[in-house]
């Protein structure tokens, strides 16, 4: 029997470890699956049933944020369309002096809603894919009066 060293049984060691991991076949894990109908088990299926993955919402759901002035006439829309196109005012600033709808105290500003929430011709307005975003839209008449409309952001749709 031969007698080692302290420094020898190191690199003995690691010499061993080394080489019985290099031996080791490497395992690579894939992600691609088939499945029959067959091979699907109890709790499987009812795994499926209740993920409802086909009637899922879209990641933020159906929403819009706007801005609008309310006034109820149509002269009041000539007037506030005048205002609007004489540059010399901003949205905010037209919507604070002439909207009839509280939302005029804070430039017209709707916040972010669902469809349902406002009344129908608004609604049809607001979430319509070709209602531009940014540009003012209207007038649209409802049971309120006139609205100008500006739609800034749609999700969604």
């Amino acid at each position: 029997m031969k007698v080692l060293g302290r420094s020898s049984l190191l690199i003995l060691a690691s010499s061993v470890t080394v080489s019985s991991f290099s031996t080791v076949p490497s395992f690579t894990p894939t992600t691609t699956s088939t499945t029959t109908s067959l091979e699907m088990g109890f709790f499987d299926a009812l795994g499926k049933a209740f993920s409802n993955e086909e009637y899922a919402a879209p990641p933020e759901g159906v929403k819009a944020t706007a801005r609008h002035i309310l006034v109820k006439s149509e002269p009041e829309v000539e007037i506030v369309l005048n205002e609007l196109s004489s540059e010399s005012k901003t949205f905010s600033q037209v919507a604070s002096e002439y909207s009839t709808c509280p939302s005029g105290k804070t430039g017209g500003n709707l916040g972010s809603f669902k469809p349902g929430t406002m009344v129908k011709e608004f609604d049809e307005v607001i979430f319509d894919p070709e209602t531009n975003l940014g540009e003012i839209v209207g007038p649209v008449q409802t049971k309120f009066g006139y609205h100008l409309i500006v739609v800034d952001k749609r999700t969604g749709v």
